[in-house]
């Protein structure tokens, strides 16, 4: 599979047992850009 990026699975449980940024990211995600998902997702409160 010349040319195709592995991926990675992640979730992210809170406190509350809320599973939140359940999704697939390529492995050249940085954390930046994982942190900037994961608080668009945290619910508000």
């Amino acid at each position: 599979m010349a040319g195709s990026e592995q991926r990675v699975e992640l979730k992210f449980r809170i406190f509350d047992g809320t599973d939140i940024g359940h999704s697939t990211y390529a492995s050249s995600t940085t954390v930046a850009a994982l942190k900037d998902r994961l608080v668009s997702q945290w619910p508000q409160g």
